[in-house]
């Protein structure tokens, strides 16, 4: 298993658990909108060296987690939809000592929270996405391997 399945592995484990508290559902990469809502979708938007030592890379993966919450609008969806992005949040990078299971150095919040309103089926939805940075070393040449 390569370090970014680990890390991926660790991100899935946690946001399904979140969402799982609400009867919702995750997934990570999907191929279309959700179907049962609230939910929570991360994608995988690439990872650039950082640092290159003598026996490590180290590498910056960038992710974003987009949320979706179903209502009529107004500020009860609003208000739920914000309250899906603080937990989001805080259960990617609210314990600092947590790093995914310790297999990362940082996560971090970049850029801002992205808000709209999404028709999907018909049906009204609003979503948010957030993206992360997660600074994470593999072994120089092997990123099979955390360094």
């Amino acid at each position: 298993m390569t370090a970014l399945s680990q890390i991926f592995g660790a991100i899935d484990e946690r946001l399904a658990l979140l969402i799982a508290q609400s009867n919702g559902s995750y997934e990570r990469m999907p191929s279309g909108d959700p179907d049962i809502f609230p939910a929570l979708h991360v994608f995988d938007e690439g990872d650039d060296p950082a640092e290159q030592e003598a026996v490590a890379t180290r590498l910056d993966l960038e992710i974003s987690v987009e949320g979706y919450m179903e209502g009529h609008g107004g500020a009860a969806t609003h208000d739920a939809m914000l309250a899906l992005h603080a937990d989001t949040v805080k259960a990617m990078c609210g314990d600092i000592l947590f790093n995914l299971d310790g297999l990362v150095e940082n996560i971090e919040i970049i850029g801002r929270r992205r808000v709209q309103v999404v028709p999907l089926a018909e049906k009204r939805r609003l979503s948010f996405a957030q993206d992360f940075l997660i600074t994470f070393a593999t072994v120089r040449g092997d990123p099979n391997e955390f360094a």
